[in-house]
């Protein structure tokens, strides 16, 4: 499965919206048969670029949406404890989130890259 984060989103809906395919939209060419969600976290970002939750509900509807779980929660706080620098908030409840459901989490994010144990795809 892959986990995509909210750098992606917004990179792939300016891609959408512009008609021009670009590395968000490759990246989903390449991973075709893979099944692809977006964590609760992620929502709430990308929501914040639309004014109507309809046009949200219609880009996002693609996306299975993962809601936060007890599992998930506790990945974020090992996670967060065990990094020497700390992720920002929303970023260790999207790792934990792909760490959880052991997904590829595509994202621009190079702190993602200090996650022992994700597989992190940086496009």
């Amino acid at each position: 499965m892959l986990l995509l984060d909210t750098s992606f989103l917004v990179e792939f809906e300016a891609e959408v919206c512009g008609s021009k395919a670009g590395a968000a939209t490759s990246v989903l060419a390449s991973r075709r048969s893979a099944p692809v969600a977006i964590s609760i976290v992620t929502l709430g970002e990308f929501a914040q670029r639309f004014s109507d939750v309809e046009s949200l509900n219609a880009f996002v509807s693609h996306f299975r949406v993962i809601q936060l779980s007890r599992v998930i929660a506790w990945r974020m706080a090992w996670l967060q404890s065990s990094l020497a620098r700390r992720l920002g908030e929303n970023a260790a409840w999207i790792a934990a989130t792909a760490l959880a459901y052991g997904a590829t989490l595509v994202a621009r994010d190079n702190a993602f890259a200090r996650v022992p144990r994700l597989d992190y795809l940086r496009f």
